[in-house]
């Protein structure tokens, strides 16, 4: 049997929403029967209450795996605001806690499995058919090295953080993104990095850069699923940001609001479906217009973390 492990990290900011993700890979255990698999959940300096309640439910699923960094961190190391240069690219450090870019280039240079898969906290399965299928493309194509639920071209595009027009350089999101093993012949970290291209910034965000060099020095393909399992999965996203959402109530109504608007009720076309989308659409941006404005910069200080 093949391996698999998953790699989720969590923080405090996002820990409420990952009980939803966490729980969603029991879709998974009936339809990957064939790989031996685990889903590790990196607890990344999660505070003492979350570690004896939430993180006690999360013991309870049999392929869930716990490590948590406060036997080999110090949470007062990391200061919200900095970052550093390291190795050609920069580091970012959001919160009291470990930058996820150094976590994912330690942790993707030492795993042992056949694949290791990226996932992050605020992604939802809601079928585990896409799963099935990326697996699939992966074993009958040698030369196929990377598989994400999501990808984007190369886009000139305004970035809400920098306050830059950038051109954000094409990248296999890493919120679901399987890895083979032959890829970690590539070692370049899976940091930010930036290029001046004439006068235009070359933005390659996280494993971004990682990515471009597997496939330029080393000739190895990579896809995303096909656009027809995009109902089968929800990321919600940036939830690294949040400090509204404070309580598993309001993450529930959020989370409820947000899949129907997504995805309706049935997740096809039939006009049912687009006529409660367009309902539950409204009503999320309406419930969450200020929220999203919280997403969409960095957050020094959430409230979660203290």
């Amino acid at each position: 049997m093949k391996s698999i492990q998953f790699f989720m990290l969590v923080t405090n900011r996002d820990a409420y929403i990952a009980s939803y993700a966490i729980k969603s890979y029991n879709l998974v255990v009936s339809v990957l029967k064939n790989y031996d698999w685990k889903l590790t959940v990196y607890l990344n300096c999660i505070k003492q209450n979350f570690k004896d309640t939430i993180v006690n439910d999360w013991r309870k699923y049999n392929y869930v795996e716990i490590i948590d960094n406060e036997m080999f961190v110090n949470k007062n190391n990391f200061i919200p605001g900095t970052s550093y240069s390291k190795d050609g690219g920069y580091v970012y450090i959001t919160a009291n806690a470990e930058p996820y870019d150094e976590i994912w280039t330690r942790e993707f240079r030492n795993f042992k499995t056949d694949y290791w898969v990226t996932v992050d906290a605020d992604f939802e399965i809601l079928k585990p058919d896409f799963i099935v299928s990326a697996f699939k493309m992966l074993e009958n194509d040698n030369n196929l090295a990377v598989i994400s639920s999501d990808f984007s071209e190369n886009t000139y595009t305004f970035d809400s953080y920098s306050k830059e027009y950038i051109l954000a350089m094409k990248r296999y999101h890493t919120w679901f993104c399987i890895y083979k093993n032959i890829s970690k012949i590539c070692n370049t970290p899976h940091y930010y990095y930036k290029e001046e291209y004439y006068g235009v910034r070359l933005s390659f965000d996280s494993a971004c850069k990682f990515q471009y060099d597997l496939r330029d020095k080393y000739g190895y393909s990579m896809k995303a699923v096909d656009k027809k399992y995009y109902s089968s999965y929800i990321h919600y996203g940036q939830f690294s940001n949040n400090s509204s959402l404070d309580t598993l109530k309001k993450i529930n109504r959020y989370r409820k609001t947000a899949i129907l608007a997504y995805k309706g009720i049935f997740g096809n076309n039939w006009i049912i479906d687009k006529i409660i989308k367009k309902i539950f659409l409204y009503i999320h941006n309406y419930l969450y217009k200020n929220f999203k404005k919280e997403l969409g910069k960095y957050n020094y200080n959430s409230e979660l973390d203290k």
